[in-house]
């Protein structure tokens, strides 16, 4: 689920990219931010199943939440879900509807963004403390 994660993070920093090339209302980029919301959807509920695994796994698991890395894990997930939803979604359709390269530039900072916070929880959940 990790990877399948970290790929769909890493096709929105291409899509962004891509709507980033030519921003404003055209044919061309409705196909592409049909595609990108699409893949934002898949990315949001991999989100939210990998954030719950990680909270099932601490009931199931050997682990308690008195455990740092555990925190940390958790609280990157659901704030990468949160972003997800609330700010990287809308910012996604105001750069699609009237694009400026202020806020292409924000978007694609955004998703990479994203990635960094993948890679953080990522990281934490893998070089736990043994």
């Amino acid at each position: 689920m990790g990877i399948l994660l970290f790929s769909l993070a890493i096709l929105s920093v291409i899509f962004a990219v891509l709507i980033a090339v030519k921003p404003a209302a055209d044919p061309a980029n409705e196909g592409l931010l049909r595609k990108a919301n699409s893949v934002g959807l898949v990315e949001s509920l991999v989100a939210v199943i990998v954030t719950l695994t990680g909270v099932i796994m601490v009931f199931v698991g050997p682990w308690s939440f008195s455990e740092l890395w555990l925190w940390m894990s958790l609280l990157t997930m659901a704030f990468y879900s949160a972003a997800l939803f609330f700010i990287t979604t809308p910012a996604r359709l105001l750069v699609a509807k009237d694009g400026s390269a202020v806020k292409c530039g924000m978007q694609v900072a955004l998703q990479i963004g994203h990635v960094l916070l993948l890679i953080f929880a990522s990281a934490l959940m893998l070089l736990k403390p043994l």
